[in-house]
């Protein structure tokens, strides 16, 4: 059975500060918690307590603190192992935290998700997906009270988290009106927040459908000269017509008209692929070619290409064997290799980090060792996903705090990241392909209105959801 995190977290009384189990977004069946998710959920709570007691706060509260993201990274080492650099005294006092972790990165989240006003629930995607029978489990559903709207965004985004810019994207499922962010609604979002903030705190894509004969060129004009996109994001295996990267007479038109237009940044959902027939157009194996015959594009390519999310179970339980094999995220880093010429393609780590982060770390080693040594850390782009994960803040204290696992560094000679190249990944990187003088904007944002509503959020005593927004197994 699935359940909504949010109403799982009511139910309970509360969330935990870094997710104990899969949250899936309506794309892919949520997995169960694991035997080893169990564990860290009843350590932390476990934990709290006896943090929150010597505070003189209940666990409730105390799990909204820097000292109870502190607590679950605590937990998280007493069941996987040592991966995570955290303090114990971290836990019970906030000036630990900030001595140790200062502020310093420029973190530019390359995905970020919220849905439209008319979509009163919980859904991305239901229509689609149960109505196909791709996720049978979500019809009759009835959806409830939801907070994937453009408020709530920005609270997650911008006040929960120590994000300072972001892009707005989506995905082309079904016909327009059936998405669950329209472009329209992408650039507006851009726009208010950028204008409520006084400086450039967002991006937005436009969403490519090189499929429909109305796209190219009338509807790429639309959007780049009209709308004012910053980029593309593409869904190459949208049911109502999938396409492939190689395609000459489909894809290739595409490229060439978005070079005529100014737009070279195109980020592609790869991995994670609808079932059945449309799987094919999800693999990463069209990537290379078209990266040479187009090498002034830069592709973006989301979840870096992660075939599905049974690879984030431990080896023996999901297919993945002693020489770390990640189906689809291995091949793509394969191909890579054997085309070093090829640089204009970036690996993108929403979903795919977060899901592997909160499962297994050393899948996620496997993932973050591959992706560096085929790519290099000046090619992997920070991404979140969120905010089906809720604030993106545990996803940025893990990645700042974990290390390679030391048995995956001696067998494969893994390396964890250097402090500099942790923040080519957090958002030099991006910042690099869509032109963002980062120093101006360390200059402005400090300054500007957004950050004094920050500052004014804090000062009130307001605290982290401690929630996500997606589906768990149950």
């Amino acid at each position: 059975m699935w359940k909504k995190k949010t109403q799982q977290d009511h139910e309970t009384g509360e969330g935990t500060p870094i997710p104990t189990q899969i949250v899936s977004n309506e794309e892919f069946p949520p997995l169960p918690q694991t035997p080893d998710q169990k564990k860290v959920e009843f350590r932390v709570k476990e934990l709290a307590d006896q943090f929150a007691s010597k505070l003189g706060i209940s666990r409730r509260d105390f799990l909204k603190t820097s000292g109870g993201m502190a607590t679950g990274f605590l937990a998280m080492n007493e069941v996987f192992g040592e991966n995570y650099q955290v303090n114990l005294a971290e836990a019970m006092d906030a000036s630990a935290y900030k001595e140790l972790w200062p502020k310093t990165e420029f973190i530019f989240d390359a995905q970020t998700h919220h849905v439209k006003d008319s979509i009163k629930g919980p859904t991305m995607f239901r229509t689609m997906t149960a109505k196909a029978g791709i996720n049978p489990d979500l019809e009759g559903i009835t959806p409830g009270p939801e907070t994937l709207h453009r408020g709530n965004f920005v609270k997650e985004i911008f006040f929960d988290s120590d994000t300072v810019m972001a892009i707005m994207t989506g995905a082309v499922i079904g016909p327009p009106k059936h998405h669950a962010l329209p472009v329209e609604d992408m650039v507006g979002t851009r726009n208010v927040v950028n204008e409520a903030a006084g400086s450039q705190r967002m991006l937005s894509h436009g969403l490519a459908n090189p499929m429909d004969p109305a796209f190219v060129p009338e509807g790429m004009d639309y959007q780049v000269n009209e709308l004012k996109i910053d980029g593309w994001k593409c869904y190459t295996g949208n049911p109502t017509g999938a396409w492939l990267m190689d395609d000459k007479e489909v894809a290739y038109p595409f490229f060439e008209k978005s070079l005529k237009l100014g737009i070279n940044n195109i980020s592609l959902h790869k991995g994670l692929p609808l079932p059945g027939r449309f799987e094919r157009f999800f693999k990463p194996d069209d990537i290379m070619q078209a990266a040479k015959d187009f090498p002034d594009i830069n592709f973006i390519i989301y979840h870096s290409g992660m075939k599905h999310m049974m690879t984030m179970l431990p080896p023996g339980q999901s297919g993945i064997d002693a020489d770390g094999y990640l189906p689809w995220t291995t091949d793509l880093c394969r191909m890579k290799k054997e085309n070093p010429d090829v640089t204009n393609v970036y690996p993108e780590l929403g979903a795919v980090f977060g899901h592997s982060v909160v499962t297994h770390p050393e899948i996620c080693g496997h993932l973050l060792g591959q992706l560096n040594e085929a790519f290099g850390a000046d090619h992997i782009i920070w991404g979140t996903d969120c905010i089906w994960w809720g604030s993106p803040q545990w996803l940025i204290e893990a990645f700042r705090r974990y290390q390679q696992p030391e048995n995956l560094q001696k067998q494969f000679s893994y390396e964890s990241f250097t402090p500099a190249e942790r923040e080519l990944i957090f958002g030099k990187n991006l910042a690099g392909l869509y032109g963002i003088d980062i120093e101006a904007a360390r200059t402005a944002i400090p300054g500007d209105s957004l950050s004094t509503m920050k500052s004014a959020y804090i000062d009130h005593g307001a605290a982290p959801s401690n929630t996500q927004y997606g589906w768990v197994a149950v």
